[in-house]
């Protein structure tokens, strides 16, 4: 759960002032009955029913996803279990959720994913030249810019593959693994629009819109903002990629 508050202050009254605080839970729920956009269903009725003041990053599985979880899911689903608070449901319910044979950490394939996410996210920003005849695929190119840049950083710190990708759900999951602070790149960017339409219209739009959907001086901006933030979690990938690497000879060592 992360927290945060907002304050507010009436220079017309120096004694009206207002704090409003905000809490965010990562959630992993289990149902044997998922319904379709069940993910992003509840968690909008979440922030509506709570005003804002509660949201939500659900890991939505069938308790059998979880038995039959594949060996790169394992470690992050049993750390969860053995980690997490149990928020709702009774600890006997988990107990056949106990993940067994768990095998030892795939550095190399940890490494060889997150790499290959972050060539194509900068492969991808560079190819979107942003001009008056592009404008579309510019924006395709950064939205799938971002997404890969999300899915690099989350796999390096979680080894989780998400199965919601939703950009402001992939960037809460992001901030889960390291704090960006807002001069990095802020959230509020999927609520502004035309930025909005620019980092969460969906692929498929490729194949019905026309170019006029998005400027070039929008586009730019969007641009700046996905560079910025590329910069800025290269390092902090390639970091904590080395961490994983030098723990790892540790281990053969003893």
């Amino acid at each position: 759960m992360q927290s945060s508050a907002l304050g507010t202050h009436n220079s017309l009254n120096n004694d009206a002032s207002k704090q409003q605080q905000h809490y965010h839970f990562y959630l992993l729920l289990l149902s044997k009955h998922i319904p379709s956009n069940a993910v992003a269903n509840l968690s909008d009725i979440v922030r509506q029913d709570s005003g804002g003041k509660y949201t939500i990053s659900l890991l939505l599985y069938m308790p059998k996803q979880l038995i039959a979880a594949s060996d790169h899911n394992k470690y992050f689903f049993s750390k969860i279990i053995q980690s997490g608070g149990l928020v709702e449901g009774f600890p006997f319910e988990l107990a056949p959720l106990q993940l067994s044979q768990i095998p030892e950490l795939d550095t190399k394939g940890i490494t060889n994913y997150t790499q290959d996410r972050m060539a194509i996210a900068k492969h991808c920003l560079n190819f979107s030249v942003i001009n008056e005849n592009t404008e579309l695929l510019s924006a395709h190119l950064i939205r799938l810019s971002f997404e890969q840049l999300c899915l690099g950083t989350i796999y390096a710190f979680l080894h989780y593959h998400p199965q919601h990708h939703h950009p402001v759900y992939l960037f809460k999951i992001v901030q889960f693994c390291h704090e960006i602070q807002p001069n990095i790149f802020s959230e509020q960017l999927f609520e502004q629009s035309p930025l909005k339409r620019i980092f969460c219209f969906h692929h498929t739009e490729l194949r019905y819109r026309s170019s006029s959907l998005f400027s070039v001086t929008d586009l730019n901006m969007a641009h700046s903002y996905c560079q910025c933030l590329l910069d800025y979690l290269l390092p902090i990938v390639n970091h904590q990629l080395q961490t994983l690497k030098t723990a790892s000879h540790e281990n053969e060592k003893t």
